[in-house]
């Protein structure tokens, strides 16, 4: 199941998009998603995301979080993370 959901920072009103990797096709990445990342097995043979930074390689788990921000810019965050930092949008 694909999640994605629209955020809002707890200290301000900047909307934000956050995507889930829970380990689905390709196809069913959103695009900014598909344009950033690459999908790549660990040594264990586990499925990750590589999401190329300026300051070098990001890697996501399965159950990690992509969040896009209003400019663009990219960042991850775990599970526990996400709920601490952002509330849903309704």
């Amino acid at each position: 199941m694909t999640k994605t959901l629209r955020l809002e920072p707890l200290s301000s009103n900047a909307a934000l998009v956050a995507w889930q990797f829970g380990g689905q096709p390709l196809q069913d990445w959103p695009g900014w998603v598909q344009a950033t990342c690459s999908l790549h097995k660990d040594a264990d043979g586990k499925f990750e995301l590589r999401h190329e930074r300026r300051s070098g390689t990001q890697i996501v788990y399965l159950g990690e979080w992509l969040v896009r921000d209003l400019d663009g810019g990219i960042d991850f965050y775990t599970d526990a993370e996400i709920w601490a930092k952002f509330a849903a949008k309704h």
